[in-house]
């Protein structure tokens, strides 16, 4: 397909599902466009729910979880670790729901600063009224020999905790470099994975598996743990809600073959990452996960400098708020379900009427992978 600017027609094959039936049996989880951060709503079938990660600054968060969420209670909430991308609504969403239970990493934090300080408070105000607070730092996830401790049932659907730290020195195994500072508060991440009759959904947070752009460093730190441990703790998923918005940093090829994705939904937006970037993309081709079937909260975005092309917009500057990824996973018979909650790109563009006539070329094509990418599928 010719790949215009002015009149760009996405094409990702969830989309030509938009409108299909949302049955009463079906689990729904929602990654919401944000911008740069991350916010996943879920809803279970019988009134369960679970929030994973509470977005940046702003009302994109909290409105799906109004939306999606009817009850006054969340019964699960995961923030998988304290960047302020992750945390930044929590506040806002213990104001109007209750919490049964809240997992997060706890006291690893780098600095001081004011998400953390009012994460911390929101936190602390709900278990003064009830909400099952888990600190890793306090109570670490247990070993295999607990495994029901790592495990919450919302109904029919299945939380396993797979992985999860308070410090990110924790995932840094025999030769391996010391992690960055980024890296540091990234690997630590809480990892889970919703199960729901056959069918599965992988939240990755920022967990972290490689050094960025240096292969001899694939499948290290906490992807090397969960792969490893993935007798014990599956994270074959239908969907991947792709680690650390796409980063170079993680989704080694290990990693990939061991979830094995149909879908990869990456939460990403316009702000000098980024993301997500095309060589993880360029692994997830390689590893055999259709571009069509790759979904981004920053539709058409054009930051350049390593950020996946394929359906972008020369000059296109995505804002938040209109590529919600919607999930499906079926209650009955039928196939898992991913789509855009939109069916249209709405993004600003810088100079529309020069860059309409002077298209760049996509670099990856649906299907295709160019032979410097099959010879680095090793990683």
């Amino acid at each position: 397909m010719k790949r215009g600017y002015l009149n760009y027609l996405p094409v990702a094959a969830g989309l030509l599902i938009l409108g299909a039936p949302v049955h009463a049996e079906d689990v729904h989880l929602r990654t919401v466009d944000v911008g740069n951060g991350l916010c996943v709503v879920i809803h279970v079938p019988g009134g369960h729910s679970m929030l994973f990660d509470a977005g940046d600054k702003g009302t994109y968060c909290r409105s799906a979880v109004a939306e999606l969420i009817p009850e006054d209670r969340i019964d699960l909430i995961v923030l998988s670790h304290s960047d302020a991308d992750h945390i930044g609504e929590l506040p806002e969403i213990l104001q109007g729901k209750h919490a049964g239970t809240i997992v997060y990493p706890g006291d690893h934090h780098l600095e001081d600063t004011q998400a953390i300080r009012d994460e911390v408070t929101a936190i602390n105000s709900a278990g003064g009224i009830g909400t099952r607070v888990w600190n890793l730092a306090a109570t670490p996830l247990p070993d295999p020999d607990a495994q029901g401790r790592r495990v919450f049932m919302l109904g029919e659907a299945r939380v396993t905790l797979v992985a999860g730290w308070s410090n990110g020195d924790m995932t840094i195994g025999t030769g391996e470099a010391p992690l960055p500072k980024p890296e540091h508060n990234n690997a630590l991440s809480i990892v889970a994975r919703v199960e729901y009759r056959g069918h599965a959904v992988l939240l990755t947070g920022d967990t972290v598996g490689r050094f960025r752009g240096n292969p001899g460093t694939a499948c290290a730190y906490a992807e090397r743990i969960m792969t490893g441990n993935a007798a014990t703790w599956p994270i074959a998923s239908d969907v991947l809600i792709g680690q650390h918005h796409g980063g170079d940093n993680a989704s080694s090829n290990c990693f990939i073959r061991a979830v094995k994705p149909r879908f990869v939904v990456f939460s990403a937006g316009h702000k000098g990452f980024h993301h997500p970037t095309q060589a993880a993309a360029d692994r997830f081709i390689a590893n055999g996960v259709n571009p069509d079937n790759m979904l981004r909260t920053d539709r058409g975005d054009d930051e350049g400098k390593g950020e996946w092309q394929y359906g972008d917009i020369r000059g296109c500057e995505d804002q938040p708020g209109d590529d919600d990824v919607d999930i499906w996973l079926p209650g009955d018979a039928s196939a898992v379900r991913a789509s855009y909650r939109l069916p249209a790109v709405t993004c600003p563009v810088r100079n529309a009427t020069f860059f309409a006539v002077k298209p760049r070329a996509r670099s990856i094509r649906a299907g295709k992978v160019s032979p410097a990418v099959r010879r680095k599928s090793g990683n």
